[in-house]
């Protein structure tokens, strides 16, 4: 199973301070004082924007999940150094990742519970990661050592997938069909439902943008670079749950057909072909510049063709029916 999200372990208060500080970027340095790479280092430049973050925060019986992030841009290394490097300051570069829209957990889920009511379940799964092949092996925060579950000390940032996120939180996580959380005054179980809505969302559209060859279905439109696409929705996840996750309700756009198909300046037919909606357009230089020429051409379709229930949806919510 592919990793869902990662995992922040972090122990020290200050945390590199400024805009390194905690759930404000991740970071560590590039190698250890002996030169050589740590995995758990090298694990930040596997990072993807949009990707989810976990925190886990605090020693011993204090430690805690407390909240979640997305990543704001990929990994990179940098000669930069963060304002407090504490016990890395030997380093003379290091690897960061920036963090945005942090999710406060109101109440933590303290680490010392987790293991102790998933002792069984926790235990099976190291294990069953451990038979695997090196490839398809996680990166786990935690070991059985001393016949006891406890933190892999220098597990910075670790992996979690799907079946580890539903040991570590239940029904919470399992629960798919949960609309993004967007108030601030929520219960953990309802954050913690928002975290899988969002890991959800980017599985789609990762599917959606393979579906059509990561590249943008609007006709001849060239761009087919990962970071200027988007698994668009045809019909919002709001107005249809029954199409929810479905592949036949993406479509793989660049950036402005994105937005331009969610403002209603086109839409698509049965027929796979540019409708425009000539009112907007018309207001618009680029606009006419740039749809107006293709009314009537087929978009570049996927293997799995877009839903026409989808597309209903997307013609009543844009006027086109």
């Amino acid at each position: 199973m592919s990793r869902a999200f990662w995992l922040e372990m972090s122990r020290d208060e200050i945390h590199g301070g400024g805009g390194w500080s905690f759930t404000k970027c991740l970071w560590s340095p590039a190698y250890k004082t002996n030169g050589q790479s740590w995995a758990f280092w090298n694990t930040l430049l596997e990072v993807k924007e949009g990707d989810q973050v976990l925190h886990l925060r605090g020693i011993g019986n204090a430690a805690a999940f407390i909240g979640y992030s997305t990543a704001e841009l990929d990994g990179y290394v940098t000669d930069e150094s963060p304002p407090d490097p504490g016990i890395w300051e030997y380093a003379k570069q290091y690897y960061r990742v920036p963090l945005r829209d942090f999710i406060l957990f109101p109440q933590p889920l303290y680490l010392v519970d987790v293991f102790a009511n998933n002792d069984f379940h926790l235990r099976e799964y190291f294990n069953q990661n451990r038979s695997k092949l090196s490839q398809t092996k996680l990166r786990l925060f935690y070991v059985i050592q001393a016949d006891r579950l406890q933190c892999l000390n220098g597990a910075y940032l670790s992996e979690v997938d799907v079946e580890l996120a539903e040991i570590i939180f239940g029904n919470d996580f399992s629960d798919r069909s949960t609309a993004e959380i967007t108030v601030k005054e929520v219960t953990t179980s309802e954050a913690i439902r928002g975290l899988r809505t969002r890991i959800g969302q980017q599985e789609f559209s990762e599917e959606v943008r393979h579906n059509y060859g990561n590249k943008c279905c609007f006709p001849d439109c060239e761009i087919a670079e990962d970071r200027f696409l988007v698994g668009a929705h045809i019909a919002r996840w709001v107005d249809a749950p029954e199409l929810r996750g479905k592949v036949s309700n993406g479509l793989c756009l660049c950036l402005m057909h994105d937005k331009a198909f969610e403002a209603g300046y086109f839409t698509i037919s049965e027929e796979y072909e540019i409708v425009i909606n000539s009112e907007l357009v018309g207001m618009s230089r680029w606009a006419r510049d740039k749809l107006l020429p293709f009314e009537g051409k087929k978009i570049r379709l996927g293997k799995v063709l877009p839903s026409k229930d989808a597309l209903l949806h997307h013609w009543i919510r844009t006027k086109f029916y």
